[in-house]
């Protein structure tokens, strides 16, 4: 099966207003490595893990409670829905809180994942300049990148 991919589209009223990127999931092996150093940077930074999301991360790398156990498979399906986008929001806050040498390969790395898009329907890795125009395009592809992670771990742990 091939990995998972996303079009994101600026809709933002700005410079960058429009213009799209294509979004590809690490392989397997890379995904797992780059979480596993996340949470060591997270946690050596001294960043508490509240025990809502020890819950969703522990679901999302749980397999699913069977079909017949409907109060478990309840607080799954809960987890999954709202928790993976929780999960999702305190990572990318809880990066912020790593210093900028850790954090910046693993924002790096979310970004090797980003395409863009010309107009004439190609592909091609990202450059810092003239593809991206404003600050905040950088940000929200990070933030969807990582989304898009997210969304991978919690699609295999059903």
């Amino acid at each position: 099966m091939a990995r998972k991919s996303i079009v994101f589209t600026v809709e933002a009223d700005n410079r960058d207003k429009g213009k799209q990127f294509k979004i590809t999931e690490m392989p397997a092996r890379k995904a797992e490595e780059w979480a596993i150093r996340l949470a060591c940077a997270v946690i050596g930074a001294g960043v508490t893990v509240p025990d809502n999301m020890m819950m969703a991360i522990g679901a999302a790398v749980a397999p699913a409670p069977a079909e017949d156990n409907a109060e478990a498979r309840e607080l799954y399906e809960s987890v999954m829905a709202s928790g993976m986008a929780g999960l999702a929001q305190w990572g990318i806050t809880s990066l912020a809180k790593v210093p900028f040498a850790q954090s910046k390969p693993l924002l790096d790395e979310l970004l090797d994942c980003v395409k863009y898009v010309g107009g004439n329907g190609i592909e091609t890795s990202l450059v810092d300049e003239g593809q991206i125009e404003e600050i905040s395009t950088w940000s929200r592809l990070k933030i969807e990148a990582f989304k898009l992670h997210i969304a991978f771990v919690a699609a295999t742990a059903s």
